[in-house]
């Protein structure tokens, strides 16, 4: 059975292909750590609601005294960036998804005839 070579075109959409995997494989990391990022927000409004008195807040290595409601607005503002970029990152997602897709379908094509040739 001979080889067939590939063809630029080819080698150009197997290498698109294996970009986009290592781009879902980082879009999936990143997801992950944005849902631990808000899940950490989210407890942390918890324990202020709870708070009675003083509360702190990390500022660096330093525990910092905070104003209740300024440090409320804080973790609010905080969680509004952290579902703008979990929006961000769903949108990258399905582009991604799309043109894998896409892209899986010309190689099925494309190796498929070959092998028929």
């Amino acid at each position: 059975m001979a080889e067939q070579q590939l063809t630029e075109g080819q080698k150009k959409d197997l290498g698109d292909y294996q970009s986009l995997q290592q781009q879902m494989q980082m879009l999936m990391m990143q997801k992950q750590q944005l849902a631990v990022a808000q899940a950490e927000n989210k407890a942390a409004v918890e324990a202020v609601e709870k708070a009675e008195g003083k509360v702190y807040r990390f500022a660096g290595s330093v525990l910092v005294e905070k104003d209740k409601t300024a440090l409320k607005e804080e973790l609010a503002n905080e969680a509004e960036t952290l579902e703008l970029r979990a929006k961000v990152i769903d949108k990258q997602e399905k582009q991604a998804r799309e043109r894998l897709a896409a892209l899986v379908k010309k190689l099925e094509t494309e190796f498929g005839g070959a092998k028929g040739e």
